[in-house]
């Protein structure tokens, strides 16, 4: 062991330094650090080398001093305002880093040497890591807004990765088992920052739940939902509809969030547990493309209400189908978004023209177009199979070309 530990504290500056280079290559926000933060960066990768080797060597654990100072490098860190996922991306790379330093300097000698090292690099590894990540999240508490924290919270579930309880505590959202995942699409799109920053305040103001942008158009709630029906912060799937009181208040928030955006707005939502929100984040995500937006939306769009839709974006043969369905409708009289309030409004004719601000005879043109054009009749069952999915089909072509 002495001839391994003295080789590997020759190399302390040279592994120091090929660990920041792999930081800076491999981790996105560690590309392009200031000065001050590469310095600090290399300082701190040469401490925990010698601070490790010394342990090794004296067959000791990291004592209370040097878990508080790699706490103390993790909470500058959170002053940086470097994300969690990043923090976890580089603790990972320094773990592979920290083995790959043994391993090349081991010769075969070294064999049962580089076994204890493993071991005590993957006990001890354990309890810095913790220490790093507790003293981050310090970092964050004491610098970040609640906004980004409760944004940070929402990226950590939609990414599978295990909330940070000391964020949630702090920001008062309880943590559970299952989540309401709701991804809301704003229609037009190019929601300047200052406006979605003031969208997520308001919309705190009224639930403090996880939320956070995927994009400069597309706001994602993660709603807090019991399986249990009796509690007040529950939502349950019946045939693949979102129920509940979660459910309501989710609406109630994505209604107040188009009022305050000025914008239509098309909701998707589905329900999943801890650990497969990031596929349940996909499904509502398919939802809300495929869904028109409203002014003030009526309902939160699961795969009850687009699973004709989800089907068909899965066969690309039925693409071409779709598309020359559309390129038909387009010659008539504004039909597709005629089509879209028809069946938004259950094919209530007087409905449908109040919405669409047109006299009923108007409306009845319009929809025989449709029957002329394709030859499909509206209110027939084969006319609302095919037509719901042509209709839903022209809005998500209208993302895919912006």
């Amino acid at each position: 062991m002495p001839d391994l530990i003295v080789a590997l504290q020759r190399r302390i500056d040279v592994n120091a330094l090929r660990a920041v280079n792999t930081y800076q290559r491999e981790v996105p926000e560690y590309a392009s650090p200031s000065p001050e933060q590469l310095a600090h960066m290399l300082d701190f990768a040469r401490f925990i080398r010698r601070v490790s080797l010394e342990r090794v060597r004296d067959d000791t654990s990291l004592d209370e001093d040097d878990l508080a100072a790699i706490g103390d490098v993790g909470r500058r860190r959170g002053e940086d305002r470097l994300s969690l996922a990043s923090q976890r991306q580089a603790l990972s790379t320094h773990t592979a880093l920290m083995l790959r330093d043994v391993v090349e300097t081991a010769t075969a000698a070294n064999t049962e040497d580089v076994l204890h090292m493993a071991n005590w690099l993957g006990r001890e590894g354990n309890r810095a890591r913790g220490a790093y990540l507790d003293g981050y999240l310090v970092g964050v508490a004491q610098t970040w807004s609640m906004s980004a924290q409760v944004q940070m919270l929402a990226r950590s579930l939609l990414a599978d990765e295990p909330p940070p309880t000391g964020i949630a505590r702090a920001a008062g959202v309880r943590l559970a088992n299952h989540w309401l995942v709701t991804v809301v699409r704003f229609d037009p799109p190019g929601l300047t920052a200052p406006a979605r920053k003031r969208i997520v305040a308001t919309a705190m103001a009224s639930w403090r739940i996880p939320m956070s942008w995927l994009g400069p158009a597309e706001l994602v709630l993660v709603t807090p939902a019991s399986v249990d029906a009796s509690t007040a912060t529950s939502a349950w799937l019946v045939d693949g509809g979102v129920y509940g009181p979660a459910a309501d208040r989710t609406l109630d928030l994505v209604r107040g969030v188009a009022m305050d955006s000025g914008r239509g707005c098309a909701s998707g939502a589905a329900l999943g547990a801890v650990g497969q929100l990031a596929g349940v984040l996909d499904q509502a995500r398919q939802i809300s493309r495929l869904t028109s937006a409203e002014r003030r939306p009526q309902h939160l769009y699961s795969v009850a209400d687009r699973f004709v839709e989800l089907g068909a974006a899965r066969l690309p043969q039925m693409d071409g189908w779709l598309r020359e369905l559309i390129t038909r409708l387009e010659a008539g009289p504004d039909l597709i978004r005629t089509l879209d309030a028809y069946y938004l409004h259950d094919m209530s004719r007087p409905a449908t023209a109040r919405a669409l601000g047109v006299h009923t005879r108007t409306l009845d043109y319009r929809l025989r177009r449709v029957e002329e054009l394709i030859g499909l009749r509206p209110a027939s069952t084969r006319g609302v199979r095919i037509l719901t999915a042509v209709v839903a089909w022209a809005f998500a072509d209208r993302l895919r070309e912006a």
